[in-house]
């Protein structure tokens, strides 16, 4: 192996999931990495929410147990092991294996096998190298804390009619919106209300529907600290990362299940059958690169991801389907029909590229 092989890129002994607390409006868990050199830090992520969607029931802590872990799936790479310390089946087990080691193959191809701006010398000049297994870690599930130690598998009835919309601010959810009600559905918008700087392209649709549509719901998340808490961690990104610009992400795929795991207490509260994302019809995509599958860093906008995640609520007995209304369309297409149809909604579009404050509103320039 040379210095910049694959396993160049273990950086840490240990990432572990743990101290998981779930109130009846909150969940919390503590993220603590051990680096090489013996050094342990912390972070706590935290969900919020305006109402009260979790109790003190396995099924519960099993739901706030799955949210907190998606985060770390985008660390398999860097780590030797990692231990989630909370309530799961062999459900989610085997789902978190499955995208853990995905994941992991799609941050090797597309951030250190392709151009990155945010990575440093020697870990910008990486050469392909084929594997049986991406992921470095070694995983285990634990529950330490808990006294629910058994979880009954139970079917959940939904309703058919009631849709779930994750929710951006974008021209992909404000039309899925418009479509719905238009066919006189029982729509629940739900917004995620990152840390970073997400929430500006969110805001004026967030207003909009919240003095419009009573099922208007809004999630707070501190993921983005812990991405970035992360990325301060790493010896590969460099120190000033935070100050370039960049069309992605330094690190992190694995990033619409943690608004999407964030939107399914709501979903389940609500009873909703249908939990509907943006996504136009190229983002289903898949290639090799130098023998090495991936999908074009783009698997969790994906129809796969879709049907992935819609069998993994089969089995969990959560009666929810995942798809997208907007599969056949194409990112032109969709903005046409918003502004055409539902200008009242585009009005309130924003990009998720570039936006700030003018005027008391958030808008994105264009530059020509």
């Amino acid at each position: 192996m040379t210095a910049t092989g694959i396993r160049s890129l273990i950086f840490f002994d240990r990432l572990r999931i743990f101290n998981i607390s779930v109130e009846p409006k909150r969940v919390k868990a503590t993220y603590e990495l051990t680096h090489k050199h013996g050094e342990v830090v912390q972070k706590e992520l935290i969900y919020s929410y305006s109402g009260k969607v979790f109790d003190q029931s396995a099924s519960s802590l099993n739901l706030a147990s799955m949210m907190v872990s998606q985060v770390a799936l985008n660390y398999g790479l860097f780590c030797e092991e990692m231990i989630f310390d909370g309530l799961y089946d062999d459900i989610d087990r085997r789902f978190i294996l499955d995208m853990l080691e995905n994941t992991s193959r799609e941050i090797y191809v597309h951030k250190f096998l392709h151009r990155n701006d945010f990575i440093i010398a020697p870990y910008d000049s990486m050469a392909a190298e084929k594997q049986k297994r991406y992921s470095a870690a070694r995983v285990s599930f634990q529950n330490t804390r808990s006294k629910l130690r058994d979880l009954d598998w139970e079917h959940s009835n939904t309703r058919t009619d009631r849709y779930v919309i994750m929710s951006s601010g974008g021209k992909d959810s404000l039309l899925s919106y418009g479509l719905l009600k238009e066919l006189k559905k029982d729509v629940y918008p739900v917004f995620i209300n990152e840390s970073g700087r997400h929430w500006y392209s969110a805001i004026n649709g967030y207003k909009y529907l919240l003095g419009n549509e009573p099922n208007t719901a809004k999630v707070w998340s501190n993921s983005d600290r812990i991405y970035n808490w992360m990325l301060r961690q790493m010896p590969c990104i460099r120190k000033d990362f935070n100050s370039v610009r960049a069309d992605y992400y330094p690190i992190r795929l694995w990033t619409v299940p943690i608004f999407l795991f964030g939107v399914l207490p709501v979903a389940r509260k609500a009873k909703a059958r249908n939990i509907i994302i943006g996504n136009e019809y190229d983002t289903t995509l898949r290639s090799a690169y130098n023998g090495i599958t991936h999908y074009h860093a783009l698997y969790d906008q994906s129809r796969y991801f879709d049907n992935a995640l819609t069998r993994y609520y089969t089995k969990k007995g959560w009666s929810f389907f995942q798809y997208s209304l907007l599969r056949s369309l194409s990112e032109l297409l969709i903005l046409k029909i918003l502004a055409k149809r539902y200008p009242d909604l585009q009005a309130h579009q924003v990009s998720c590229h570039a936006a700030h404050i003018e005027d008391n509103r958030y808008i994105i320039h264009v530059h020509r």
